[in-house]
């Protein structure tokens, strides 16, 4: 009889099989975003390469409970402004980390160069299935001016704003 019982309770579990993408959810633990700079000496004088890495953590929920320990993989897809989003190159497959605790982390990185400014999104799929269940989108922002520019500018401005404050005080009689 107990076997039965077991039974019973056991077929509705391995016929519910693995979790349907419509019925996960997603929080989002934290995004980071960063450019990353590594100097080389060569010799014909210092060259800088920049890297943009990108970071997420996530948990993703069944109806509400946990998922954890689920194989994960990642592609990334890129739009600037309201265009269309397009697969990143490079970026199909990107590997996707968990912990015991059931936090998952998806990290990514490409010489800055291949990486402008606009959204990156992470959509995340059980392994070995094509439909997404999560996405996680990250913002990557190439600054116009940068390096020794940027202090040049940033000089200019302070000068600029001296001869203002200098032409708006009148000697007094």
């Amino acid at each position: 009889m107990s076997r039965i019982l077991l039974f019973a309770a056991l077929v509705p579990l391995a016929l519910a099989g693995p979790c349907k993408p419509s019925d996960v959810s997603i929080t989002q633990d934290g995004v980071y975003t960063d450019v990353a700079s590594t100097f080389l000496q060569l010799s014909s004088g210092l060259r800088e390469d920049k890297v943009a890495v990108f970071s997420a953590e996530f948990r993703l929920f069944c109806k509400g409970e946990l998922i954890k320990d689920e194989a994960l993989t990642a592609s990334v897809v890129y739009r600037s402004g309201s265009e269309a989003y397009t697969p990143k190159a490079g970026l199909k497959e990107v590997g996707v980390m968990s912990n015991s605790t059931g936090s998952y982390q998806v990290s990514f990185a490409l010489p800055e160069d291949q990486m402008p400014s606009g959204e990156y999104k992470a959509v995340v799929s059980f392994a070995g299935e094509k439909e997404a269940v999560a996405a996680i989108s990250m913002f990557h922002s190439v600054p116009m001016i940068t390096g020794g520019h940027m202090e040049i500018l940033a000089t200019v401005v302070l000068l600029l704003q001296a001869y203002y404050a200098l032409t708006q005080i009148k000697p007094s009689a």
